[in-house]
């Protein structure tokens, strides 16, 4: 029988508060927690429940809400399919839903709910979560005649798009200096689509709720995945301090890069690595308002990442592609990819057909649209020092735009997606490749 861990886990269950956020950090049992607390009334004829993810594979992969269901509940309830639904002997039902698009929030007009569930709030929209507000509602009542409390529970670590809606939702919690404590229930009222916070006799007050948690809190996990916490303490250091310390005041800018990370500044870089660029072209070829930039980067045996001769400038497309092609022609043994976004895909398919280029190995390249994710495995190999850049005028102002870059698009931001798009196309199969090419060579040298 599932039971909860003394602790956060406990307060979580025995909340009676309206609307309750719960974890703030990795590892805390909250999907659990979220789960099982939607149960609570599956015994009460018409009592409805749902639980929310934005995209229905979430809720469906592996250690997913829907498979985790199963565990649980097989044999105690019936489940439907197509409508990812269980029935229970009560009539009651709890089911499982996606937002994946904002106007899907519109898929559940005229429906009721006493309990809904939003596991990881940050990857909704605000707009989404108040929406289902006017779906938290029923009839249903207990044997003894009192009402079936109606109640929103979330879940979430922080970072996701919707990050900051959430940390100014329960700033009372999460900012510093901290007006309230974990487990604290505070009360408000909307006036004029405003949050103010208000006293627990308004009768227009919903009360709401912070209870913190994190992996140290769950002994289950700690117990069955004792290397949990190494894992975490090896990402990079924004998700580091999100995921495993709960800091939701922590901001991209000068955090994901820091300039005590780039002290590796060497004169040439070792015979014989591979190496790649990686095209970040403007964001029009129409307008010289944008930077186009390149790095060329290499990935040594010893996991070091070297970076060499930054190519960066604001170029119309003929000049800009003229560079290109010129580049690629002095770097023949150089793999070069360009981003299949926007333009690109149509540059791929001009340089593919220059004959001049036919010996050129290019390739169009799908990047992570979120420039700040894209970069994080930058950001964790410089941290533990495996960033060598050789050392030429571009360095420093290499530097300084990885220390100012923000990630939202706000700062300049293209000779950091040039070393990041370079750093993916070495990573993954790509690196297996690399390494093997180099104990081939080393194998050749000593036989």
């Amino acid at each position: 029988m599932w039971r909860p861990h003394d602790g956060p886990q406990t307060l979580f269950h025995r909340s009676p508060a309206f609307e309750l956020l719960y974890g703030g950090a990795a590892g805390g049992g909250k999907s659990d927690s979220l789960l099982v607390e939607a149960l609570r009334y599956v015994h009460v004829p018409g009592y409805a429940a749902i639980i929310l993810r934005r995209t229905y594979p979430q809720l469906s992969q592996a250690g997913g809400l829907i498979p985790r269901s199963h565990e649980l509940l097989q044999g105690r309830a019936k489940w439907n399919g197509e409508r990812r639904r269980w029935t229970f002997p009560s009539g009651a039902t709890l089911e499982f839903g996606h937002l994946q698009h904002e106007a899907d929030k519109y898929n559940y007009q005229g429906s009721a709910f006493a309990f809904i569930g939003f596991d990881e709030l940050t990857q909704f929209t605000r707009e989404q979560y108040l929406y289902l507000f006017s779906r938290a509602r029923t009839t249903a009542t207990l044997p003894d005649g009192r009402p079936i409390p109606v109640r929103v529970r979330a879940t979430t670590n922080p970072g996701g798009e919707g990050h900051e809606w959430v940390m100014d939702r329960w700033s009372a919690w999460l900012c510093e200096p901290q007006a309230a404590r974990s487990g604290d229930i505070r009360y408000f009222k909307s006036i004029d689509g405003m949050d103010v916070e208000t006293s627990q006799d308004d009768p227009q007050a919903l009360s709401r709720q912070f209870i913190a948690a994190n992996v140290y809190d769950n002994p289950t996990l700690l117990r069955n995945d004792p290397g949990y916490i190494q894992r975490l303490e090896a990402l990079p250091l924004i998700e580091r301090a999100r995921l495993l310390g709960g800091d939701w005041q922590i901001r991209p800018q000068g955090n994901v890069f820091r300039r005590e990370w780039f002290t590796r500044i060497v004169e040439a870089a070792p015979d014989g690595l591979r190496w790649a660029r990686y095209w970040d072209l403007a964001a029009s070829t129409k307008t010289s308002a944008d930077y186009t930039a390149s790095v060329a980067v290499a990935l040594a045996p010893d996991g070091t990442v070297y970076m060499r001769d930054m190519i960066r400038g604001r170029w119309e497309w003929p000049e800009a592609k003229a560079i290109i092609k010129a580049t690629m022609l002095a770097e023949p043994g150089t793999q070069h990819g360009i981003e299949l976004a926007l333009h690109g895909l149509a540059a791929v398919q001009e340089f593919s057909r220059d004959p001049d280029l036919v010996h050129i190995a290019l390739t169009g390249i799908e990047v992570d649209r979120d420039k700040l994710a894209r970069a994080l495995p930058l950001s964790a190999r410089a941290e533990r020092g495996q960033v060598a850049l050789v050392r030429g005028a571009w360095n420093m102002p290499f530097i300084d735009e990885l220390c100012a870059f923000s990630g939202d698009g706000k700062t300049h931001d293209d000779q950091v997606d040039s070393a990041s798009g370079g750093l993916q196309m070495l990573s993954g199969s790509n690196a297996a490749l690399i390494m093997q090419h180099y104990r081939q060579r080393a194998e050749a040298q000593h036989a």
